[in-house]
């Protein structure tokens, strides 16, 4: 598994490429922690007035990123899905591989509580010995990332061109639809509306008794009031077929 373009987005953001020269290039500096480092925070073999270009700075981002994610992925024991991934791997980018090992997100996240483990992420808010707004903000982030869904599949959920089966409808398939009719009934029923016509007694749909029930109605008493009507009508074509 890699880190996704919107991961990198994430840690560069906070990271910056820095300290530019202005010609192009860049120089090492002290972070808050009082450590050497250059580019996007890169720390890997940085000195004091080490100097490197922009190919060069991307060069060393990828090599210390390349052993960030291995590390992430042999530390965590669970499945991840990319936003998770994304989220530890930034988290452990900045506080280091040997700190995320220890840490209360790793291991609240392998015991399977991934509501703690997002929660842990804001314990890592201090640098040089004091808490620093830009690391609760990231923190922040990185947490939010790590919660947020997957997103859908690129494939469709279902097929927008269905075929119907040129098989004629059995007594079970019948007996199934009326199955599912008595669900929606329920629902129909408990919501106020009319429950459907007495089969028994008439062989027309009464639609007139749903008249005007469909207009501001929710999506789910929808639903449920198509289930029933096309219960009843395939009860009264079976019925009016039987005669």
């Amino acid at each position: 598994m890699q880190i996704s373009d919107e991961g990198l987005r994430l840690i560069v953001s906070f990271e910056g490429k820095l300290k530019k020269l202005g010609d192009g290039r860049y120089i090492a500096y002290r972070c808050p922690a009082n450590v050497w480092t250059i580019y996007a925070g890169c720390t890997e073999g940085v000195s004091e007035g080490m100097i490197c270009t922009e190919a060069e700075g991307e060069a060393m981002f990828r090599r210390e990123l390349a052993k960030i994610e291995a590390g992430v992925t042999r530390l965590v024991t669970v499945d991840l899905n990319q936003n998770e991934y994304d989220a530890l791997v930034s988290l452990a980018y900045n506080i280091g591989l040997g700190a995320l090992g220890k840490s209360s997100v790793l291991k609240r996240l392998n015991a399977g509580d991934r509501t703690g483990a997002a929660a842990a992420f804001a314990l890592w808010n201090k640098g040089g010995g004091k808490v620093l707004p830009g690391l609760v903000s990231r923190r922040s982030r990185e947490a939010a990332l790590f919660l947020k869904p997957a997103a859908a599949p690129d494939a469709p959920w279902m097929p927008q061109r269905v075929d119907a089966s040129k098989e004629p409808l059995s007594r079970k398939v019948v007996a199934t639809a009326t199955a599912a009719a008595g669900t929606g009934a329920t629902y129909v029923s408990t919501a106020g509306i009319p429950p459907p016509p007495d089969l028994l007694k008439t062989t027309a749909v009464n639609v007139g008794a749903w008249k005007g029930l469909a207009t501001g109605a929710d999506p789910l008493t929808l639903a449920g009031l198509a289930i029933v009507i096309g219960a009843v009508a395939w009860f009264a074509f079976d019925k009016w077929r039987a005669e």
